[in-house]
């Protein structure tokens, strides 16, 4: 799992971690977009070899039914936002402005880096 998705809940990561999964099976968790893959649950972990980067969603779902194995498209919301580009950044300060709680150290660090920007 790629480390930039700062919305993730320690809860929906607890809860794709004690999903049953059968012997050769892989998750993918896309982005916001639907193109890129924010997250692989592979069973065992070498069942797919990892191809991020553009298009990669469709990829890894190609990949696993050319080498048989079953897929699922997984939908996590809390890692549907990556941090590549300033859009994206830009969409995490809206994003965590819009609620209350929690995320006190990213909105910290958000909040010093948007003002070394100006």
């Amino acid at each position: 799992m790629p480390g930039d998705c700062p919305l993730l809940s320690p809860s929906d990561l607890d809860e794709l971690l004690a999903r049953p999964a059968e012997p050769r099976t892989a998750g993918i968790i896309p982005d916001r977009h639907g193109t890129g893959t924010n997250g692989l649950l592979l069973c065992p972990p070498d069942t797919l070899a990892p191809s991020f980067g553009p298009g990669s969603c469709a990829r890894h779902l190609s990949d696993a039914q050319t080498a048989g194995i079953a897929a699922e498209r997984i939908s996590v919301p809390t890692m549907a936002l990556d941090v590549d580009t300033p859009a994206d950044l830009e969409l995490l300060q809206q994003t965590l402005a819009s609620t209350h709680g929690g995320a006190a150290h990213t909105r910290g660090m958000l909040s010093q880096l948007m003002r070394s920007r100006m």
